[in-house]
Formats: C-alpha cells, structure tokens, sequence
C-alpha cells in the first residue's frame, strides 16, 4: 500500500450500497468493454447491478469496504459463505481504477481469507481479464479448466480461482512467511 494512503476497511452498511453498485457498474464498463458486447454494458448492466444491491444485498453475502481518511470508497470485496463448490467464495473484488496498485486488493482479499478460514476459497473470473489473473495466480490462486460463464446473458470463458487453504493466503497477503 502507499505510504500516503489512508485506509480502513470495515463491514459494508447498507448506506454504502449505492457506490458499491457505482464502483462495480463502472469497473465492468471499463474492465469488460470488448469482451462483452456494448448492449449488455449500457442500460442493462445498469438494471443488473441495481437489482444486485438492493437494500437487501448485505444479508446475503459479507461484504467489506475499503475507505480513505475522506471517506471515499477505495475498493469492496462482497463473499457468499457457500459458492459454487460449497465453500467460502469470493463474489467481488473491486478497486476504484484510480486506486489501484496500492495494496487495497491484497489488503481487502486478505480480510475475506481471514473470514474465510478454515476452509477453501474460490472465485470466477473472465478468462479475458488477464490483469486480475495474474494477480490471482501471484496469491498462490489454481486456476481450473476454462469453462463457459453466463453473464448479463452473454456466454463467456472463464475460471475458477481456489486457495485450497485460507490460513496459507492470510499469511502470504501479509508477508508473513509460508
């Protein structure tokens, strides 16, 4: 992290959702233009991430939020107890563009290993998203075979992502030694 920035990460309030939805509308416009079609990332996204995070959203999933000093919203990272594979899975994780590469990903994903001790933890991600991969695989992350995803009804490649051991990744998103 930069020894400039401030943060906090704490639970997510229900006066948070809104930029949650914000950060996560805009990350997808950016981060999945080319690899979705311009349909999907217009109006319908918008439909979509309000029906994500309604006022409702934080009973069914742990969400975290990093903030700075000000109070502007850094990141979020949102989890469901029991994924796909039955155990902890990480549903997003997402840095405000302007932030990124200051160690709130890793310190956010840190946090969700902690939550998510003592068991797995996996997550999906879009084979084209190369950046996201990458940091993933640093994390110690196995990748799974390539397997078709359905998002905003378009069928796109994707992995999974698993930490078959979330103490281990807690201790390496520290800098502990493992």
């Amino acid at each position: 992290m930069s020894p400039s920035l401030v943060m906090h990460i704490r639970p997510a309030l229900p006066q948070d959702l809104p930029e949650i939805a914000q950060l996560h509308e805009a990350n997808w416009r950016r981060d999945y233009a080319g690899v979705l079609p311009e349909y999907a990332l217009g109006a319908h996204l918008t439909d979509y991430m309000a029906r994500k995070w309604h006022n409702g959203a934080l009973r069914d999933r742990r969400c975290l939020v990093a903030r700075d000093g000000a109070g502007t919203l850094l990141g979020f990272a949102a989890m469901l107890d029991s994924g796909p594979d039955e155990h902890a899975f990480l549903d997003n994780l997402h840095v405000a563009p302007a932030f990124r590469a200051h160690g709130i990903g890793r310190a956010l994903m840190s946090s969700v290993a902690v939550l998510a001790i003592p068991g797995p933890l996996s997550l999906e991600v879009l084979c084209a998203n190369m950046q996201a991969r990458a940091i993933y695989k640093a994390w110690g992350g196995e990748e799974s075979a390539e397997f078709a995803d359905d998002i905003l009804g378009v069928s796109v490649p994707a992995v999974t992502v698993t930490w078959r051991d979330t103490v281990w990744l807690a201790d390496r998103l520290s800098g502990a030694d493992v």
